[in-house]
């Protein structure tokens, strides 16, 4: 329950710079009077309301809360416990002041006011302004009363006054998070995707890197291996060539055939010269018949002799010569076999070099491949790293895959309590549970103002209101008398049900002008029986102009003044 004790103020409407303090549990009841414009609505309903939620009851400007005509700083301050706990509430107005004391300690404060406010509203006081007006303020003119409140704001005091509005609450942190995890679901969903296309671009470079891998060695493996067996190809064919060339020899010495030719040549020569000088003999014999140099005549048994002797050598020299071509042509023959010999042998030569060298470019070749064997291992490091990636892309798939099925879950729970938490939901239950109470709490203080019809509202907070006749009627059928009676018992019916809950149960009441205009004497004394009944724990404030009519009523009275532009309590 909140005990509110007291409330001072000072610069605050019409009150000047001493402070005023009003005490709010002495006396169960109290007559608030004074003429208008004396300052009982700054007083009572203004001051609280603003140290409460830094706004007036009544719809003037927070600028006009500020005494016009000193132009100081207004301050109020308002004290209350909760329990065991004691707070002091200090507001005011330029500069803006708004202070949580707690236990004589200033509770810590946020940032921004409006935080401020919130937390105090929601975690302090257990309401807002709208449900504080209805439970604790009845009567001036900018007072709405509960039946004419819309719709939703029936639901907000009911919820308030039961204390469940914590499911409204819940409701719009629950929305929060639904919108968030439907974002958190579609932020995933791409994330999904992404991972996906990451690892089918992982799959490729790995697949590609196999391909070339596989390729590339068994390529290389199979060129080495092509190469090698070149290789030993080849040095077979050296071996046949080099066999080839040491199976041909010759028997002969050359330079001694050459030596040999050389003097055949000379000696056919010589024989040849011989032999034409020979021939020129018998052609003087044939010509001449008298010696050149003796000038002795030759006859033809010397010209016959000689001839034969001349043509036996002539034959001689031809046989030799003969004999000596057969010779020189034998080791002509015996020089061209020993030349072709030389050409084989140059040719033998020239291909086992060639065969070397192909050797030499082959080994080299086959070096390069196997520097492309050893390299192409990196392709299998480049593998091996690529396939680790591949790996840990699809684990963060399927880590993402989870995280969004979990999500999933949770949205579902979500939804579910979305459902649960919905007005339709558990609230209506809970009011449900609280409207047998309610209808017969509001029943009861109208019989007690002797207004007896039968009053019932309904979960959606539509009235339906039956006389002992059984027509029935609507809030607005009544006068507004009546009508003030109604929203009177309505009131005392939420007090009654705060205290059941003991959600926004508070000590104070306050009752301005009710008793001024609809209700008529019997209505008054009604009412003033019912306040005066309303136990040690209700402090109840009326403000009235009718103060000689009722003042005897009352435990206490106040009585305020102006006096010279400045409120004050006389």
């Amino acid at each position: 329950m909140i005990l509110f004790k007291k409330i001072k103020f000072k610069n605050f409407g019409s009150f000047g710079n001493t402070w005023t303090e009003l005490s709010l549990s002495d006396k169960n009841t109290t007559l608030v009077c004074g003429v208008n414009g004396s300052g009982k609505s700054f007083a009572f309903l203004d001051s609280i309301t603003f140290a409460l939620f830094g706004k007036p009851f009544r719809k003037i400007n927070l600028t006009q809360l500020n005494n016009s005509i000193n132009k100081k700083s207004c301050v109020v301050e308002l004290e209350f416990s909760i329990g065991k706990d004691e707070y002091r509430i200090v507001r005011g107005l330029s500069p803006k002041l708004f202070e949580i004391h707690k236990n004589s300690k200033l509770i810590n404060q946020d940032s921004k006011n409006t935080d401020q406010q919130e937390y105090f509203e929601e975690q302090i006081l257990k309401m807002n302004y709208k449900t504080f007006t209805q439970v604790v303020i009845l009567g001036s003119s900018s007072f709405i009363p509960f039946m004419q409140l819309t719709a939703s704001d029936r639901r907000a005091v009911i919820e308030n006054i039961l204390d469940i509005n914590i499911f409204t609450t819940m409701n719009m942190v629950l929305k929060g998070k639904v919108s968030i995890t439907k974002e958190n679901i579609t932020d995933i969903a791409n994330r999904i995707e992404l991972q996906e296309q990451k690892i089918q671009y992982q799959q490729k470079i790995v697949d590609g890197l196999n391909v070339r891998l596989n390729n590339d060695i068994k390529k290389i493996e199979n060129d080495i291996s092509d190469h090698q067996n070149e290789i030993v190809n080849l040095e077979d064919e050296i071996a046949a060539l080099q066999n080839s060339k040491s199976s041909i020899k010759l028997d002969y010495d050359i330079s001694a055939v050459r030596k040999e030719l050389k003097e055949h040549e000379k000696t056919i020569s010589s024989l040849t010269f011989k032999m034409d000088d020979l021939e020129n003999e018998i052609d003087f014999f044939k010509k001449s018949d008298k010696c050149p140099k003796c000038r002795i005549k030759i006859t033809d048994q010397i010209k016959s002799d000689n001839t034969i002797q001349i043509n036996s050598q002539i034959e001689d020299i031809a046989n030799k010569i003969k004999s000596l071509n057969v010779e020189t042509q034998t080791r002509e023959k015996l020089i061209e076999d020993y030349n072709r010999y030389i050409e084989q042998q140059d040719e033998l030569d020239l291909a086992i070099k060639e065969n070397i060298t192909k050797i030499r470019e082959i080994r080299s070749l086959v070096n390069y491949k196997k520097t492309q064997l050893i390299e192409s291992t990196k392709i299998e490091t480049d593998l091996t790293k690529e396939k680790l990636t591949l790996k840990i892309e699809k684990e963060s798939l399927i880590s993402l895959k989870k995280e969004k099925d979990e999500l999933k879950k949770d949205f579902d729970y979500l939804k579910l309590a979305g459902e649960i938490l919905k007005d339709n939901g558990v609230k209506i239950k809970i009011i449900k549970h609280y409207l047998p109470a309610m209808n017969k709490f509001i029943n009861k203080y109208l019989r007690a103002m002797d207004f007896f019809v039968q009053f019932h509202i309904d979960e959606e907070f539509n009235e339906t209101i039956k006389s002992r006749h059984r027509d029935e009627f609507s809030y607005m059928n009544f006068s507004e008398g009546e009508k003030m009676r109604i929203d009177l018992a309505l009131l005392l019916a939420w007090r009654e049900v705060a205290k059941v809950k003991n959600s926004v149960n508070c000590n104070l009441l306050i009752l301005d002008e009710i008793f001024d205009s609809s209700l008529d004497s019997v209505g008054t004394d009604e009412v003033l029986k019912l306040l005066n009944a309303l136990g040690n724990k209700t402090n109840v404030f009326v403000i009235s102009h009718k103060a000689d009519q009722i003042v005897d009523k009352f435990a206490n009275t106040i009585t305020f003044e102006k006096k010279n532009n400045f409120s004050r309590i006389i």
